[in-house]
């Protein structure tokens, strides 16, 4: 697995013109969405989810914080309508 900094001295960002005149946190995104990218390249999105899940727990144990607390609403993220009230 290829760090950040090898990220940034990755052709398509050395090439990208753009990316030469950013500002170096500019770079730093773009070299981190690169790796994230080519990680999940092929994933399906439950395969991404779980990965990405799996990151995001081990950034937060690395830095001693609590774990964040993962909540899920299946079916409840559709708005029904409601019958407007009259006063």
């Amino acid at each position: 697995m290829r760090t950040i900094q090898e990220y940034m001295t990755d052709p398509r960002l050395l090439n990208d013109p753009d990316m030469v005149e950013a500002l170096e946190p500019v770079r730093e995104i773009h070299a981190a969405r690169l790796m994230i990218q080519d990680e999940t390249a092929g994933m399906t999105a439950a395969q991404k989810s779980d990965y990405l899940k799996k990151k995001t727990f081990a950034m937060f144990t690395s830095m001693g914080l609590p774990l964040p607390e993962i909540v899920s609403f299946p079916g409840q993220g559709k708005l029904k309508p409601r019958q407007p009230v009259m006063q």
